[in-house]
């Protein structure tokens, strides 16, 4: 008898909290309005060697500028990485300062997270982001707000593929992902596991199938910003 209202509960509970299109706590952006046949790649959790590394230069190789959502403490880890990022013409946008599932719970307006981060990529490329993305994508009024305040645009996405954590087969990572592949569509992928660094050998090879796939198919790839014709800084 009480299973079903604590499941339709937990369901309104992911829906509102995770969910990349719902709105009901606030604005957030998960697609672009393009008819034409423009995506946005854009990879979360970095920088993270050599794995952010090797995507760059797979993007390179066929010309493609890409959005990092980075962590603030894998910046301090990693900062070289983090300037030739953005010195490769790609953008910049925070994702939080140690990605932690518990701080916007203890925390809800995830100030300290937010301008955190903010300072610690000013420091490195003298610039800061215009866009956020939530860790998880999991989002609460208070944070949204800080967001707001901080003249962030909050960013989810779709995500390339829900196994890509298990960094199991890229041939599957990457065919997923271009069968989710629509006209404005913002995929997320993954340079790196939270704070912690992470092994994205499968995704790093998933990138280099998918993106000639999509060029085929008659695709082109923007940044996040020219995708939704924002300033990517503030």
């Amino acid at each position: 008898m009480f299973l079903l209202p604590i499941l339709i509960f937990s369901c309104l509970v992911y829906y509102f909290c995770f969910s990349a299109s719902a709105q009901f706590f606030g604005k957030v952006i998960y697609k672009g309005e393009s008819k034409e046949k423009l995506i946005a790649l854009t990879f979360d959790d970095g920088p993270n060697e050599p794995d952010t590394s090797k995507l760059l230069t797979i993007l390179k190789e066929h010309n493609v500028k890409a959005t990092f959502f980075v962590v603030g403490e894998n910046i301090l880890k990693h900062a070289s990485t983090l300037k030739q990022t953005y010195e490769d013409g790609h953008v910049i946008g925070n994702h939080s300062y140690n990605h932690s599932f518990l701080a916007p719970i203890l925390t809800p307006d995830f100030k300290e997270q937010i301008s955190k981060t903010q300072e610690i990529i000013e420091q490195q490329i003298n610039k800061r982001p215009s866009l956020f993305r939530p860790p998880w994508f999991f989002r609460v009024p208070a944070m949204l707000h800080t967001a707001e305040v901080t003249g962030l645009t909050t960013i989810t996405g779709i995500f390339g593929s829900r196994l890509e954590v298990f960094q199991l087969d890229a041939h599957n990572i990457a065919t997923t992902a271009f069968r989710k592949a629509q006209p404005g569509s913002i995929l997320v992928f993954h340079d790196g596991y939270d704070n912690k660094g992470g092994h994205r050998a499968k995704t790093v090879e998933a990138v280099a199938l998918l993106i000639p796939q999509l060029l085929q198919a008659g695709y082109k790839f923007v940044t996040v910003p020219e995708l939704l014709h924002i300033q990517p800084y503030q």
